[in-house]
Order: C-alpha cells, then sequence, then structure tokens
C-alpha cells in the first residue's frame, strides 16, 4: 500500500559480547545493536514494536521527524505483552511512581508511524522510557535507522560493503561477564537512578569500548574510500576521535553529513569531537595507505582501553 512496514520486538537475549562469555541483554529482536532499518525519504514507513521485556518500554527515533503520537514520549508506555512478568502488577498507573493523565499507554506493541518527510540522515533508534532511559539503552536497547533518497543516491558516495554503520558505546562488566549499571533498583522497576557518588553525577562511564556490539573490534578494509556512519551511544562519554597513524596527505575525516543529513559541502576534519547521540557521517580513503597499514580509530579523550575504539586494516589495493 506504499508504506514500508517492520516488526521489532524487544525481548530478553544472551549475546556473546566479550570473547567465550554469555551477556544478558536486552535488545531490538534479541541483539545488540537492534536490527538497523532502513526507509526512504518520502515513503511512509510504520515500525510495530512489540515488547516482550518484564518492564514497560517506549522507543523514539533520535533525530526523526514524526508527528507527536509517534515521537516515543516518555510517559507513553508500551506495557509488557500479556504473560510477560510486570505487565500489570508493578506498573497498572503506567508507570511505578509517576502518573500522565496525558499519557497515551497500551499493552504488548505499539505502531510508531514515521512519515520519512525528510531527507537522507543517519538516525537512530532507542528505549525512551520515563525515568529508566539510561539503564535501557545501557543494556541494549538502540539501532540504527538510515534514510536514504534520490539526491543521496545520485551521489559518487562509497556504498555496498564500503558504506559501514559504526555504533560507539562504552559499557562496563562484573566479573560474571554481565553488564554493570550501578542502579538503585536493577530490575528496573521502582525506584530511578544510581546510587550515590560524585563520579556518577555526569552519567555512566564503561570501561570497554564497543562498536556494533563488539569490544575494540578489526575491520579488513579495501585501499579505497569507506563511508564511515559514526553514532555515539554512550550514556555519558564524549569521545574526540583520530586516526593513528594520520594520512600522509589529506585530512584524515571528510565529513558528509550530520545529525540533519548531508552537509551543504564536504569539511575536512583532523579530529571528530562527538557527544552522546550526535551522529557523524563521514568518508575516510584508505588508499592514502600502503597495504597491509594498520590503522588505529583512537579517542583522545580517553585512557587506556577507553583511548581506543577500533582498528582498520589494509588488506588488498582496489579501485
Amino acid at each position: 500500500g506504499g508504506v514500508d512496514t517492520f516488526r521489532v520486538t524487544a525481548r530478553v537475549a544472551d549475546a556473546e559480547i566479550l570473547p567465550g562469555v554469555r551477556t544478558r541483554i536486552i535488545g531490538y529482536d534479541g541483539t545488540f545493536p537492534g536490527p538497523t532499518i532502513e526507509t526512504r525519504s518520502g515513503r511512509p514507513a510504520v515500525v510495530e514494536h512489540v515488547n516482550e521485556l518484564p518492564v514497560p518500554m517506549v522507543v523514539h527515533l533520535h533525530g526523526g521527524e514524526v508527528p507527536a503520537a509517534s515521537d516515543g514520549f516518555p510517559t507513553d508506555l508500551v506495557l509488557p505483552a500479556p504473560g510477560f512478568a510486570g505487565r500489570t502488577s508493578a506498573h497498572a498507573d503506567g508507570h511505578t511512581g509517576m502518573t500522565d493523565a496525558r499519557a497515551d499507554v497500551v499493552v504488548g506493541s505499539r505502531r510508531y508511524e514515521y512519515p520519512m518527510d525528510q531527507p537522507a540522515a543517519t538516525l537512530w533508534y532507542h528505549d525512551h522510557r520515563m525515568d529508566f532511559t539510561g539503564p535501557m539503552v545501557y543494556r541494549g536497547l538502540a539501532g540504527f535507522h538510515l534514510v536514504r533518497d534520490d539526491e543521496e543516491d545520485a551521489l559518487p558516495l562509497p556504498r555496498g560493503e564500503r558504506e559501514v554503520p559504526l555504533m560507539i558505546a562504552d559499557r562496563s562488566f562484573d566479573g560474571d561477564g554481565q553488564l554493570d549499571y550501578p542502579a538503585k533498583d536493577p530490575t528496573m522497576t521502582r525506584e530511578p537512578g544510581v546510587r550515590s557518588g560524585r563520579a556518577l553525577v555526569a552519567g555512566v562511564l564503561g570501561d570497554v569500548i564497543l562498536v556494533n556490539g563488539v569490544p575494540w573490534p578489526q575491520l579488513e578494509v579495501d585501499a579505497a574510500r569507506y563511508r564511515l556512519r559514526i553514532l555515539n551511544a554512550s550514556n555519558a562519554r564524549r569521545y574526540e576521535l583520530s586516526l593513528d597513524p594520520p594520512p600522509p596527505d589529506g585530512d584524515p575525516f571528510t565529513q558528509i553529513g550530520s545529525d540533519g543529513g548531508l552537509l551543504e559541502r564536504p569539511v575536512g576534519h583532523e579530529e571528530l569531537p562527538m557527544a552522546p547521540a550526535e551522529r557523524f557521517d563521514v568518508v575516510v580513503d584508505f588508499s592514502a595507505y600502503p597495504v597491509g597499514t594498520r590503522v588505529t580509530l583512537r579517542n583522545q579523550l580517553g585512557d587506556g582501553g577507553a583511548g581506543l575504539v577500533m582498528r582498520f586494516v589494509v588488506a588488498r589495493r582496489a579501485a
């Protein structure tokens, strides 16, 4: 009917994030990151989000130009589907300890309607639940949503395997390999917030840097240009990204887009300063490096492991 439709189910799952260890997550379709959704400008989309979690959720399309009813207002909860613990007892009033007479609370699932009346852009979707957005996203509720259009398609940009979304997120793990978020209430059903301490006032930081759910990964690349859609999905950590070694000539990063879509013209950068939720759409020319070069994406604002993000290995010559 001229509308793209998707169905995504949030559920509890065990994922191998640290090598050889199973970590309990809450993820869209049981993965972290969630599935990447692709839509086209001018073609409406509907995403039905199903809640098979033991707690309420809300979904927000970050950067989307959407009607208010589909914006994911923090009290417009999707309560757990029938048969899942906590559906009516802990949240009979819509949210423990908080009421909102105007809230649109539903049970089981919600259809989020997106007109896609916006240009090509790198968006992302994540949980937006009142009082518990931090721990919900920390445990895995985040995914890319890419909008494409004819104007972007007409540009000579890297595509296919040379277009790579990179979701950067710092996390901490306990001795059993489980996500270690210092919540006052780990069940996310009663008291919001984190345990007391000056170090947590500005937000929760992790000591393991994940890219697309993998700690400090490595990607083999051709000696060619790549388009990197970079998202800072960390709860609080800021990054200042750089390439080590930098290319012998030219800027390491050529920015072609930001949170709102493509820029008017390319902008060269030595480093990329990124706040939480910010996106940078950049082109990196790996043909500037000899085959065999190992190029590290570093964070100039971090020490130790927090100063490393991922590595690119220039594996082969290519057109």
